[in-house]
Parts: C-alpha cells; structure tokens; sequence
C-alpha cells in the first residue's frame, strides 16, 4: 500500500493539468494512467481556443501548436450557404501536448505511474479513500490518499464504478453521446483557407451530429464525423461506415495517405448533477464538460482541472474532503462553464431533430445571423434588443416550421438557465433541485418528440 495526497486517474489533459497545480501547490500526488506513457495520447478533433490557452498557468511551447486558426466555416447540406463564425484558436500536435503537459506534472513534483491500470475504487465509511491498481508485474496494490480525481476520460473508470445513489454517478448513455471517428490524412492538394475549420451539417453523412475538415497544414487535415448516439443505439449505425461511404473517396480526400486513425465516444449532454462525493472528483471528459453542440473538449478539460484543483487545495486547507466540502468545486464550475453547457445541450436536441431540408431552409433564410450563432456558441444564450427580436421575428416568418422549433429551444434555454442559476450551495438541496430539472427536460423533449432513457430512469 502506498499512501498519497491525491489520486489522480488519467494522464490526459485534465489529468496532467490538474496534476501539475496540485503538485505545483505543495500536495503529494500520483498520476496513475494505464498506458505507457509515450503511448499517451487522445483521439479529438485537436483544435482549442485561444482564450483556453491564455487561462493556463504554464504556457505551452511552440511545437504543440501545428496551425493557427481564424475562425470556422459552417455549411448547409446542400452547400447552398456558408457562415463564417470569427474566433481565434489552434490545431494542436495532441502527442506533444499529452508529453508536455505529463513533464510539467512530473517537473512540479507528480508522481507518474503509467502502465498501470486502475480497477475500481476504494470506499471505505462512505469516503473514497483510494483505488485498487493492476501493476505492469500483474500484481495489484492499493493507493490511497485524501482525495481522488477521475480523469480517466469517457469511460470514467472510478466514477462509473461509484455506488449509483451517489449523485457523481449517473451513468452516460448512448442519447448523450456522439459516435465519432477521425482520419488525420495528408492529401494532393493545398487546402482552400487552411486558417479556417469546416464543419459541415448533413443528416444523410452525420445524422445528429456534423461532420469536420480541420486542417493542420497546407495540406494535412483530421477529417472526420460525429452521428447521435441514440442513432447508433436504435437504428445501428456506425460512423466508420459513414465515413468510409460518404468521406474516404469524396473530392477532400483526394490523394489520401493516412498518418493515423480513431474513434470514439464523445460525451454531448447537460453537466452531471455534482462533480463531487466524499474524497472524490471529476474532471474532463469523465465528467462530461465537453460542449454539447460542437464536441469540443480539450478546453473544458483544462477548465474543470483547474477548478477542481482549487477544490482539492482549499479542502486541504480546511482538513474538510467531503462532499460539502468539495461542494465549491460544482458551484465554481456551473459559473465558469456549466450553465452556458446546460443551455447547449437544449440547443443540441432541437438541432438533432432537424432535416436536411430544414436545415437547408433555416440557413438559407438566416434565422440566426454568424453573429448570433457565435454568441450562442460563446454563451450558451442570446440576448437580443426589441429591434434584434423584430429582425428575427421577420426571418422566422420565412420558415415556420423551423421558427418554432428554434422559439422553443430559445425559450428552454432560458428555463434552464433559470434553474442551474439557483443549483443548491449545499447537497441537501440538489433532490428538489433536479426535479426541477426532471421537469423541465420532460416537457421540452415532449415537444421535440424526442424519448430520453435518462427521464424514464429519473
């Protein structure tokens, strides 16, 4: 048995990062990660904004940005109509960042442990206190400490084997995720506006979901797409076989030599209902604070480590870890990003309801301006003025049907907003709170004549 003052699980980027701040502050930490840690490295769509990278408190080196981008570029099905949405980020080289990012935690005074495979946690007295460990030998060894923090990416392997009454537990199903897979290929030709990304709405090639061109050169891109999970689950596709019907031949692809493939799941829904328990958080893609509408979740990722890490060392400093005690870390995060992710995830239903010939129709008549849309995207709302309500007013009339679908979303934004504004400062209160929520969500999917497992099961 080895003895710790934080449990780190995942060498991602909200394991690594969350590891450095907390080493950083004088806290004994390991950082356990199943793989080996040259082997490190994640499967995304490798762009971030540039607003994530100035928060950081350690600024990355050169090496790990590979392009800087100016914006993106959204198409209609038909290609009939582009947006372009302003917004400064980078294409990021994710094996250097993952390598970076586990030096800086060692350098700070982590403990790493890679090639070793975490296979559940330790409760002991309601408290976390640790997790069991598959060694490289094949032995197993229990690490403890005060607190542990999953990082283990979607797959949650400690939050995911938490007793199911624990709030930080609720399980992630198929109608909250997205099904994505990604080639980063190098083509025969030079990309068209490599500073912009592309992302493409089709229901035929990614039905709830999109599907992306994010160049990384001149001419090397990660291409790939996302399909609503629920999708998958009912009807059995696979974005694999989308991309290779639909991608792999098409005119992007020409002269295609494949640097490397991958896939996942890609959690897109509401935050969970507490990120925290006795002796235990989540961060990342383990605690689903990825953007519900685009998927992005390298920035989020970063985000919730360093909120948690402000938890972590304030419960320290009081020698309070629980709940209660790390109950900060909930209010912090739904301030910082929750909110706004609540508000998509409302947008993201509407969205996955659409046709390509609403879609089609919606662009084509501009119901919500570039401007408007990165608002929201930025938000997770739109405030308008009594003549930006009478100009949206006028385009809706063109396409009533969409009209009300979008009217809808806007206004369950808003009650959702509403509701994660007065989320309870203590967990006594979070039963009545989502209820509340329960409530709110029933009444929306009814009117989008969408079914939610979770609704049923809540």
């Amino acid at each position: 048995m080895v003895n710790f003052d934080v449990i780190v699980v995942g060498a991602g980027t909200a394991g690594s990062y969350a590891s450095y701040l907390l080493a950083k502050a004088g806290l004994n930490v390991a950082l356990i990660e199943m793989k080996r840690r040259d082997k490190v490295f994640k499967t995304t769509g490798d762009a971030i904004g540039i607003h994530h990278i100035e928060r950081m408190s350690i600024k990355p080196p050169s090496d790990v940005f590979m392009i800087r981008y100016e914006g993106a570029e959204l198409y209609s099905p038909d290609m009939s109509v582009k947006y372009v949405v302003l917004g400064k980020g980078f294409g990021l080289d994710m094996a250097k960042w993952a390598q970076w990012l586990i030096g800086e935690a060692e350098r700070a005074g982590a403990h790493i442990f890679d090639n070793h495979k975490v296979q559940g946690p330790i409760i002991e007295n309601g408290f976390v206190s640790g997790v069991r460990v598959l060694k490289p030998d094949g032995s197993t060894e229990d690490f403890r400490a005060k607190v542990v923090i999953d990082a283990s990416g979607v797959g949650a392997v400690v939050r995911s084997r938490l007793p199911r009454e624990w709030w930080v537990s609720e399980p992630l199903l198929p109608e909250d995720v997205s099904n994505a897979y990604r080639e980063i290929i190098q083509v025969d030709y030079d990309i068209e506006k490599p500073e912009f990304i592309k992302i493409y709405l089709d229901a035929n090639i990614a039905p709830g979901g999109y599907w992306w061109l994010f160049p990384k050169s001149r001419n090397t891109m990660n291409i790939g797409l996302g399909l609503w999970g629920k999708l998958s689950e009912e009807q059995g596709l696979n974005p694999r076989h989308n991309y290779d019907r639909y991608l792999a031949n098409s005119q992007y692809t020409r002269g295609r030599k494949i640097i490397h493939v991958g896939g996942g799941i890609v959690p897109t829904r509401r935050p969970l209902p507490s990120l925290v328990a006795n002796g235990f958080l989540a961060a990342g893609d383990a605690a689903v604070t990825v953007n519900p509408v685009h998927g992005g979740g390298i920035g989020p990722a970063l985000l919730s480590a360093e909120l948690a890490s402000k938890a972590v060392i304030e419960a320290f400093e009081k020698g309070d870890f629980t709940e209660r005690g790390l109950w900060r870390y909930n209010i912090e995060y739904l301030k910082a990003y929750g909110i706004k992710q609540a508000m998509l995830d409302v947008f993201r239903l509407m969205l996955q309801t659409l046709t390509n010939d609403q879609l089609n129709r919606g662009l084509r008549a501009r119901l919500l301006t570039e401007d408007e849309v990165l608002e929201i995207s930025e938000k997770g709302s739109l405030e308008l003025s009594f003549i930006d309500k009478l100009k949206i007013g006028l385009r809706l009339m063109k396409v009533p049907d969409v009209a009300v679908k979008l009217r809808l979303a806007l206004r369950y934004m808003n009650e959702v907003k509403s509701l994660y504004e007065a989320y309870p400062g203590s967990p006594e209160g979070l039963s009545s709170w989502y209820r509340r929520l329960v409530s709110i969500y029933r009444e929306y999917t009814g009117k989008l004549g969408i079914s939610m497992k979770w609704l049923g099961n809540a």
